[in-house]
Order: C-alpha cells, then structure tokens, then sequence
C-alpha cells in the first residue's frame, strides 16, 4: 500500500535555549492543540522509558535535560540541544500523532534546530481525520509556540517527488516576518499576512493530494516563488524572526 502519510516539519536556527525555557513551549503548544481537536488530549512521553504526559507535566523539564545531546562517550553537549517528544495516546491508530523535537542548540548549521510532527507511521491516517483545518491550526500552534523560522506541512507522496531543496514544494507553507519579505507568493495561491508580519501560502483548502494536478501546480508555484530563499547563505546569522 502506498504511504499517504503527512507531516508537519518547522526549524529555526541557532538559539540557546534551557530545559526550563522549552519546557513552557513544550507544554503550551501541548495545552493549545488540545483546542485543535480532542485527538490531542492524552499524551505519552519519556526520554527514560514511555510515561503518561500528564504525570511528568510538572516536571517535563527534567525529561527534556535527559534527552541532551552527547558525544560518542556518553558526555552531555548541552550546546548542541535537547531531544524530546511524545505521542498521543487514547486514539485510533489512524487518527494518531507523534512530535519529535530537537531544540536548544548553538551550532551554526543550518536550521539546526527543528520539530517533526507527523501521523502515525504504523498506518495509513484516517483520511476523514486529515483535512486543512487541521493542519492549518496545527501549524499556527508550532508558530505561535516555537517562533521558527520555517513551517510547512507535506505528504509524504509530495516529499517523495520534490527535488532538494532547503524549502520544498509544500501543501501549506508559513514563512517568518524576514523571509516573508524576500517573495512574491503566486497569485494562484491562498495566502495569509500574519499580524506577526509572517506569510502563510497554501496550494489548497483541501487534503492535499499529490494525483491531483491543480493541487500539485500550486505547490510547484509556491515552491517556485520561494527560489531567493534557496539562494540565502544558511545559517543566516540573522537575528530577526
């Protein structure tokens, strides 16, 4: 059967930040999806083993410090970040999530620091589940919680046919208030300027599919309007989100 799984990937560049400092994102990007959808109530977590989100809540920042970076011996590199994540639980499998973040890190690579939010990888999502409303408001949530510099929402079919790219062909694609002044989005977009000053292009308001042709030649503009992003020097070394 073919993956018709879809994901949500946001990054940002180099940012220190402590274990106490994500786990406020953390938990408030956690407290307002519950909003999005009851599908995002209960969460399981646990760098040291699976826990019931609710009963690390309170000291979440401690799980965060475990899943430090380190080195080839076992030795902490706080400076290159924190691994953490959960998944929801109390769902169908098919209507299930899972986040994974790496955040806190000062290498200068770029977009060193990211987040993957994708549908189960166990089975094909409920395709009665998966819409743009969805992800949509999924995407504003990381935007409002981790303040990256990049989020856009695939399929993975659509991954499957893009080209390398630091920005791909997207079903919905926000950029920052700095990117979002070096692009024209395409006229056959849908767009939204964010009070924030950021941008947010969409190919459809419907779930994407990647064997529809009116749906792929928007992502294909999107993606093509995004070229001077491609061309920037990365990292940026820009301080301005």
């Amino acid at each position: 059967m073919a993956d018709i799984s879809f994901f949500i990937n946001a990054s940002w560049e180099e940012r220190a930040e402590t274990p106490d400092e994500l786990a406020v994102r953390f938990l408030g990007m956690v407290d307002a999806l519950k909003k999005v959808d009851p599908a995002f109530d209960l969460w399981t977590c646990g760098a040291r083993g699976p826990r019931k989100f609710e009963t690390v809540r309170d000291r979440y920042a401690s799980e965060i410090a475990a899943g430090v970076t380190r080195d080839d011996w076992g030795e902490a590199m706080p400076f290159d970040g924190y691994w953490f994540g959960a998944m929801t639980r109390g769902v169908p499998e098919d209507r299930s999530f899972a986040v994974r973040i790496r955040a806190g890190s000062t290498v200068e690579r770029p977009f060193v620091n990211f987040m993957t939010f994708t549908t189960s990888s166990m089975t094909n999502p409920d395709m009665n589940f998966i819409s743009y409303r969805l992800f949509r408001a999924i995407l504003a949530v990381i935007v409002d919680a981790w303040e990256p510099v990049r989020v856009a929402a695939y399929s993975y079919a659509l991954i499957e046919i893009n080209g390398d790219s630091y920005f791909p062909d997207p079903w919905i694609q926000y950029l920052c208030p700095w990117l979002a002044r070096l692009i024209t989005p395409p006229s056959s977009a849908r767009v939204e300027h964010l009070p924030n000053g950021g941008l947010v292009m969409s190919a459809t308001s419907e779930t994407f599919d990647v064997a529809n042709p009116a749906h792929l030649a928007v992502a294909r503009d999107i993606g093509a309007a995004m070229a001077p992003l491609n061309e920037l020097p990365w990292p940026s070394g820009h301080k301005d989100g």
